[in-house]
Formats: C-alpha cells, sequence, structure tokens
C-alpha cells in the first residue's frame, strides 16, 4: 500500500523498540538515504571547438577531481570538440549549481594553464542538467561514452533541442544557441 497526501501520519507509534503503542503517527527515522544523478551538458562559449581529443581524458580526470573534494562522484565522461557529457552522483547536501560551477571553474583554469594556445577558452555560460534513474543508467552510460560517434550524424545543436524537448524543459532558442 502506498502513501498518499492526507495519509502521512496515520500510521501506528512505535516505541524505541519498534512495536505499536497504538497511536497514529510515525516515528521518525533518523537515517537519510539518497541517490542523485544527473546527467550534465556543457558547452563551450559559441560552439567553438577547443575540447582537443588528444587531452579530454585528463579533462574529465580534472572534472572528477573536482566532484570528489564536494562528495560527488563522476561516473562517466564524453564529448566532442565543443561539449561535454558528465553523469554525475552528488549528496544531497551539495546544490547542483554550485557543483556545476566549481567543475566549470576549475577545468577552465585547468585548461588555461596546461594549454597556453587554449588561453581564449570559455565554457558556456549556462548549462543543462537532468536527473537519471537507475532503469536510464546503461543506456545513458552508452551514450555519453559514444558521443563522437553519435555526432557523425546528428549535430549537437539537434542533440540539445531533442533533449530539452524530450524533457519537457521550456527554452528560448536564442539562449540556447549562443
Amino acid at each position: 500500500m502506498g502513501l498518499c497526501s492526507g495519509s502521512f501520519g496515520t500510521g501506528p507509534r512505535t516505541g524505541g523498540d519498534g512495536r505499536s503503542d497504538g497511536s497514529h503517527s510515525f516515528r521518525l527515522v533518523p537515517d537519510t538515504y539518497s541517490v542523485v544523478r544527473v546527467h550534465l551538458i556543457c558547452c563551450t562559449s559559441r560552439r567553438r571547438p577547443w575540447i582537443d581529443p588528444e587531452w579530454r581524458p585528463r579533462l574529465f580526470a580534472s572534472a572528477n577531481a573536482v566532484a570528489g573534494r564536494r562528495g560527488a562522484q563522476l561516473l562517466c565522461a564524453g564529448g566532442t570538440r565543443d561539449h561535454v557529457h558528465l553523469y554525475l552522483q552528488y549528496p544531497p547536501t551539495v546544490a547542483l549549481a554550485d557543483l556545476v560551477h566549481a567543475i566549470k571553474a576549475s577545468t577552465s583554469r585547468w585548461i588555461h594553464e596546461t594549454f597556453p594556445h587554449r588561453k581564449e577558452f570559455r565554457w558556456h555560460a549556462g548549462y543543462a542538467a537532468f536527473s537519471v534513474t537507475p532503469r536510464e543508467d546503461t543506456a545513458l552510460q552508452a551514450y555519453i561514452r559514444n558521443q563522437e560517434t553519435h555526432h557523425r550524424d546528428l549535430p549537437f545543436h539537434a542533440e540539445y533541442l531533442g533533449i530539452l524537448e524530450r524533457h519537457g524543459i521550456d527554452y528560448d532558442l536564442r539562449d540556447v544557441m549562443d
């Protein structure tokens, strides 16, 4: 039996040993269980082809290090010269916007310091993030790992708009196509 609005607080009260005392309220459980997973898409400013395939794995390692310092984990990463897909798991105590800002700022700094010819590198100001359910995990990881192949047939803007529409996100085309 599921619980719906209006049903909360009507179960039997239990003592510390879990036995019912006959009254009607729930015992509060002190433990928190949470899995927060997100598919994050970040693009380079003006879709410039700045992310070289030769050092892309090092970029992902840098993103993973930043995520790890915030208690998050990079589960999978992929991308092309103008955008990346990051599949992240993070604790509920971390705000997604803060995590994304930290990853983008740190990786941008890493690129500037490591590759002098990329001093103009910038991430697009925005990003897209979508929650992921466990049943989507395998398919999403395969999709992310195969970005280069995927984009031989589908331009980024078509992919991006399709993902936004599939998730029911309203957007202004002028903002999306930077």
